[in-house]
């Protein structure tokens, strides 16, 4: 059985890259904000697209998502990047989500999981209502924050209780 992994892209990449490397699945699926500024940079971006900052200052640059935990031919550009157009848009987030989830689990042959710690609040809730919705598990990535801009290191991958969920 294929391990599937959806994750949603936001500012920081550390978070996903830790919750890849602790649930190790065979495949991911990134759902990122498209555009210009979009966070698709961090999926797709050549070079070094992923910054580690401290402050305004850039510490360290490192390759995309996919090339830093070793995906190499498990990741299709096609296949396994959603693109968001307005990732502030809950019915887009939501459809665009939901409608990869159904595909998946037609196939039937996949343990398909979900990771809604990245992006903007509105992908991130698009995220838990159609994991919800579509009885999948459930997973965020946490860490002790010392500020509230985001979670900086010390990350752990966490099954997130879904039990009041309907029809568990």
């Amino acid at each position: 059985m294929t391990k599937i992994l959806l994750v949603t892209v936001g500012g920081s990449f550390q978070p996903i890259v830790t919750s890849i490397r602790s649930l190790q699945p065979h495949r991911v699926v990134f759902i990122a904000s498209d555009g210009d500024k979009g966070s698709k940079s961090q999926v797709i971006g050549e070079g070094t697209p992923c910054e580690i900052r401290r402050s305004v200052e850039v510490v360290e640059r490192l390759p995309n998502i996919p090339t830093q935990v070793g995906l190499g031919e498990n990741f299709q550009r096609d296949r396994d990047l959603i693109l968001i157009q307005n990732p502030d848009d809950l019915s887009e987030c939501y459809c665009k989500i939901k409608a990869c989830i159904d595909t998946l689990q037609r196939d039937g042959n996949h343990e398909i999981m979900a990771d809604y710690t990245g992006g903007t609040k509105t992908l991130s809730a698009s995220m838990v209502l159609a994991a919800v919705d579509c009885l999948i598990p459930l997973y965020i990535t946490i860490a002790a924050r010392d500020n509230l801009i985001k979670v900086e290191k010390g990350e752990l991958t966490q099954l997130v209780d879904t039990s009041f969920r309907s029809g568990k």
